[in-house]
This record gives C-alpha cells, structure tokens and sequence, in this order.
C-alpha cells in the first residue's frame, strides 16, 4: 500500500493513515475537518475519473448508497470529485471484520453464523431495492460494530463497500452468491474454493445440522437461476432450518421480509419432514 496522500490535507479531510488498497484505489482514516469526527475515505485511481461512462456509473450508485437508512449499511456521508479522483466518505466503523474474527477463533456455532448472515443480508436487500450491488462481498466487508463475545444475538455489524460502482456487471445475483460464501466460510471456518464445486458443510464441522447444507449450496449455485432469489429469502431458510433443529435464532428487530419468509417456508417444511423421519421411523 503507498502512503500517498498520508498527511496531506484533501479537499476536507486531513488523510490520517492508509485502511486497505483495492483494483479502483484506496481506503484511508481521515479527519472530515468540517464536521469533526474521522470517516473512511475511498480515493479512486485518476483513471476512473476520467472514464465518462464510470463516473457517471460511480455518481448514480454513491447517490443511491447515501440515501440508505437501512442500520446494517455503513452509512455513506459524502461522495464526489476531489483534485480530479472521484472519492467516497463513509463513517468510520471502529470494529474488527469478521475476516479477522475467524482467523482468530475459527467457525462459529451455527446460531451465531446464521444471525450475522441474516443482518448482511437486510443490508442487501435494502441496497438491490435502491438499485444498488455490492458485487465484491467477502467477510472482511463485514465489520463488527458491537461483537456479542460469542453470544448469538448480541452482535451487531455493518457492511462496507456499497456505493461504489463496479467496473464491469457482476453477473444475477451475486450478492446472494457471495453471502452464501460468507456464511459457508462462518460455519466452517474457511471460504469456498473458487471454480469447485463446494463440499457440504455439515462434512467439515459435525455441529452444523444437514438440513443447513442445501440452504448454503443452493446459495452457491453456479447457475444464478438456481440461488436464491434474495439475500433475506436464503437467511430466512437459514433461520428456519435452524428452528426446526432446535436452535433459535432471536433477533425480532431483523424480522425477515414477507417475500423471504414465503421463500424460505418450502425449505423449513422439507427439514421438519426430515426431523419427524429421524424421530419417529414409522413415518419413513
């Protein structure tokens, strides 16, 4: 990562410190020197300001991200062009990512999983509502704003990156395909390979009910056709699977929508079938 811009006073921010770098630039701690508090400023590479077509993309999307009111989004503050590179200023989210939770402790109990997964997909949905895709999901975009200790329900995080546009279209729902990696790799403790076909994840972590297994792989489908057809319809069958195995997942304030309930049911109905199979053999 370069430390350019580091100390340097930038439109109205002071750059404090280099966050992370990516394909269109990179994220810095500055100080909004206007409005007293540090936020998490994007400056893109010169390149992007100069293609036309990219920064009238890269405005639409950085509009629509800023109108979000949706608590699990980071909220974007303000957007634009600064000494000729578009920039993005989103608050400054003071918490460990979930890349690095699981690099500290490993897979976490599938309550805990389920619960997080199912606050990143509230922030999905509210972005695909306004029109807006994430496209580069992974669990260091997912950061930690309150950590519970371990305690299911307690966690509270936020999903950074909305708001900047992507060079080229990811492809139908990417972002559902991506939450499935996310919550593959909680469960499990490590990401889906790229271009294979995903093992189950009950077949690496004995604690993960089976039933939980067809959620997550239908989420992973290589045809966008077969993946669930939002984010909150996937943690919903989630949520579901686990309820119907005995493991509740409260979290009242992040109901589910209607359409994911609706599409989570067939899901929750198949593995009750399952469970009145296992515990009962007449029924077999």
């Amino acid at each position: 990562m370069t430390q350019e811009f580091v100390g340097e006073q930038v439109g109205g921010y002071r750059v404090l410190g280099v966050l992370d770098s990516g394909a269109l630039g990179q994220v810095f701690r500055a100080a909004d020197t206007e409005r007293g508090h540090d936020v998490a400023l994007t400056l893109l590479d010169p390149q992007w300001t100069s293609d036309g077509a990219y920064r009238q993309r890269f405005l639409t999307c950085a509009r629509a991200a800023a109108r979000l009111t949706e608590p699990h989004a980071v909220p974007v503050e303000r957007y634009g062009e600064v000494d000729g590179r578009l920039f993005l200023a989103a608050r400054l989210v003071e918490g460990e990512d979930l890349a690095s939770l699981l690099a500290r402790s490993g897979a976490l109990d599938p309550a805990r999983a389920v619960d997080l997964v199912g606050q990143v997909a509230r922030a999905l949905d509210a972005a695909s509502a306004a029109g807006l895709v994430h496209g580069r999901l992974s669990a260091a975009d997912v950061l930690l704003a309150r950590s519970g200790d371990a305690n299911a329900g307690a966690d509270v995080v936020q999903v950074t990156g909305l708001g900047l546009a992507l060079p080229v279209d990811p492809g139908p729902r990417a972002d559902v395909c991506a939450l499935a990696g996310v919550l593959f790799e909680l469960l499990t403790g490590r990401p889906p390979l790229p271009a294979a076909e995903p093992p189950a994840p009950s077949s690496l972590w004995p604690d993960i009910p089976p039933d939980l297994d067809g959620v997550v792989l239908r989420g992973l489908a290589a045809d966008p056709g077969q993946r669930w057809s939002s984010a909150g319809g996937m943690a919903a069958a989630a949520r579901a699977v686990l309820s119907v195995s005995g493991i509740e997942v409260s979290r009242p304030a992040d109901r589910p929508s209607p359409t994911g309930v609706a599409e989570a049911a067939p899901t929750a109905l198949r593995a009750g079938r399952r469970l009145l199979r296992r515990l009962d053999p007449r029924r077999r």
